[in-house]
């Protein structure tokens, strides 16, 4: 069960029937090969369609100010979520936490033996629109910026919110959207993450952070 408190402060307590992280969203489809291109030269395969849509265990969503991951080199990603609740939609921030080292072997797998963080603060919504491409996104590990960019840079939400519908009709859900470009030239490991969006529509940012153990 996940709680989350919305703009007019009211508790929204959440038993999804999915969880789907939605990979390779970025809507420069060229970014998106040319980013398939530099994993294949990492021995990681290329995806057989283009978005994915992992479905990952419900369980290991989590809202933890500390998580427990299974190898050394992981790392988390900003990234926006849609939360489904009946007919209620709510927009939210999580990280995806990947174990990288695991990637060639089966990206799938990388993501789902590492915990899912998840904010507490989510914004009650309608059908995003283009206004949504204002949001900009950000992170960092260890205090150091890891990532910068805007929903701009990602599939639109509400493509991303039919394709899901579209898969699992009704079910409640929780979404991950997919993220932006890192800041450096590989990824970082470290022992917190930060994450942050804000503007937009948005009149409040909304925030998570959390240590790695």
């Amino acid at each position: 069960m996940l709680t989350f408190t919305d703009e007019q402060q009211r508790q929204i307590q959440v038993e999804p029937d999915v969880f789907i992280i939605a990979g390779y969203t970025g809507r420069d489809r060229a970014m998106v090969q040319k980013h398939i291109d530099e994993l294949a030269h990492e021995g990681i395969p290329a995806p057989p369609e283009v978005p994915m849509w992992y479905e990952m265990p419900v369980d290991i969503l989590t809202q933890a100010k500390s998580i427990k991951v299974p190898t050394k080199e992981t790392c988390g990603e900003v990234e926006p979520i849609l939360i489904g609740v009946g007919s209620d939609l709510y927009l939210g921030l999580g990280s995806d936490h990947t174990a990288r080292d695991v990637e060639r072997e089966s990206i799938s797998k990388s993501k789902s033996i590492c915990p899912k963080p998840v904010g507490a603060n989510v914004v009650r919504i309608g059908t995003p629109d283009a206004a949504f491409d204002a949001i900009a996104l950000e992170s960092t590990i260890d205090g150091e910026a890891y990532q910068r960019g805007s929903f701009a840079q990602i599939i639109p939400l509400a493509t991303l919110l039919a394709g899901l519908r579209e898969r699992k009709g009704n079910a409640n859900f929780v979404l991950f959207c997919g993220t932006v470009p890192l800041l450096t030239h590989g990824f970082r490991f470290g022992k917190t993450f930060a994450a942050r969006i804000s503007g937009g529509p948005l009149a409040h940012p909304l925030t998570l952070a959390y240590s790695v153990e």
